[in-house]
């Protein structure tokens, strides 16, 4: 049997993608439109210096991160040395995604899933936290570790034991929170396939093992309080209205592109009802929605604000957000339950679409269950049509880092 290898224009694209990194690591910029990733590089350099001198400007965050860098710039002692690093640890981020992708869809061409794996690299959120040394990337890397061993895990279908796979999952998912605790709410995601998947012992030994790796945690709350004092509110009609806006965001290519190239999906009867009250839902919340546009948001709700000065837009794109997550959810109590997770755990006073970005492509691709993903890998034409899409969100992020739409409107 001929084994497959990876062509010489996914090997340039690659290529090219690395050096694109490079350069805007030589011309400072900023990527993800805001200036966001720089700014907090500089403010948080304190805690690279001296990891355990926890400021309380800083100490609402997990600090395995810059520990991480702390360690680096002890040894190389220059900060853009730590950054051109940075920048090292990020480019085998596709890759590890490839390898992901590999185990979960073993029926497509290697060379579609490696193509794939390089919409990476058209995100902002991922470039600018490469060239600005951010727990994005660090966070990034340990989830899709922690993927690669808890997909590993599902199919050797090991559960009348814990086995290296579950532990492996369990230590780098571990790491992923005390890097960026917004993945605590996959962790929890986690448990509970485990917990229908494993027999009572073997669940139970899985928590203790969980619960050994949530000393640290313990140990640091402690002694920093607020790491607790999290942005969360109970604005539920804000979060809820932003959150399916950002989502719908990444959603809306996958299922357009399956929907009027693929032919693979079709609007039934049967989905009208449902949409009718999910758009009276959105215009209910939209009626006490009272969201500071500036900060954070997501792409949709600035698009409306610099188009029509209103949020129009926005609450169209919640609704689409809404239905496409339910749509999803048809297909597994599963899909539902992250579905409620991801609507649900971030409720904060901002929300920034870098939360979601590149977990949530991760979790579409990796974690849910559709048999969606395996019809659009398939074509390596929608493979290229999405990364159209993510290009063309690229270059509107790189313009509005230097003539800054979102500041001024």
């Amino acid at each position: 049997m001929k084994i497959e290898k990876i062509n010489n224009l996914n090997i340039l694209i690659y290529f090219i993608c690395s050096i694109s990194l490079f350069l805007e690591f030589y011309f400072n910029i900023d990527s993800a439109g805001s200036g966001g990733f720089k700014t907090d590089f500089r403010t948080t350099w304190p805690l690279v210096e001296d990891p355990l001198n926890f400021s309380t400007k800083f100490d609402i965050k997990f600090p395995l991160h810059y520990y991480l860098a702390g360690i680096i710039y002890y040894i190389v002692n220059d900060k853009e040395i730590l950054r051109f690093i940075f920048i090292l640890i990020s480019l085998p981020i596709p890759y590890l995604f490839f390898l992901c992708l590999k185990i979960k869809f073993k029926t497509i061409k290697m060379n579609n899933l490696f193509l794939f794996s390089l919409i990476i690299f058209l995100l902002p959120s991922f470039r600018s936290g490469a060239v600005w040394p951010n727990t994005q990337i660090t966070g990034i890397f340990f989830f899709l570790v922690s993927m690669f061993y808890f997909l590993k895990w599902m199919d050797k279908k090991e559960f009348r034991n814990f086995n290296t796979e579950l532990f492996l999952t369990i230590l780098f998912m571990s790491l992923t929170v005390y890097t960026r605790q917004i993945y605590a709410m996959i962790f929890f995601y986690l448990m509970i396939v485990f917990y229908f998947n494993l027999n009572k012992k073997i669940f139970i030994q899985t928590v203790f093992v969980v619960g050994l790796f949530a000393v640290p945690g313990i140990l640091l709350v402690l002694v920093w309080p607020r790491i607790l004092e999290a942005t969360f509110i109970f604005k539920l009609q804000n979060s809820l209205l932003v959150n399916a806006s950002i989502l719908s965001f990444y959603l809306i290519p996958f299922f357009s592109i399956l929907f009027f190239f693929e032919k693979k999906i079709k609007f039934e009867k049967n989905n009208l009802l449902p949409l009718l009250l999910i758009t009276l839902f959105v215009v209910i919340c939209s009626k006490y929605f009272s969201y500071n546009y500036l900060m954070g948001g997501g792409y949709f709700i600035k698009l409306s604000k610099i188009l029509f000065d209103n949020f129009i837009i926005f609450y169209f794109t919640s609704i689409i957000g809404f239905f496409l997550l339910y749509y999803l959810s048809l297909e597994s109590k599963f899909n539902l339950i992250l579905t409620l997770i991801l609507l649900f755990t971030v409720s904060a006073y901002i929300i920034f679409m870098k939360y979601y970005e590149p977990m949530f492509l991760i979790l579409l691709f990796l974690l849910i269950k559709t048999k969606y993903t395996n019809m659009f890998l398939k074509n390596v034409k929608n493979i290229y049509l999405f990364h159209l899409y993510f290009f063309t969100y690229l270059g509107t992020a790189i313009i509005n880092s230097f003539l800054l739409f979102s500041k001024n409107i």
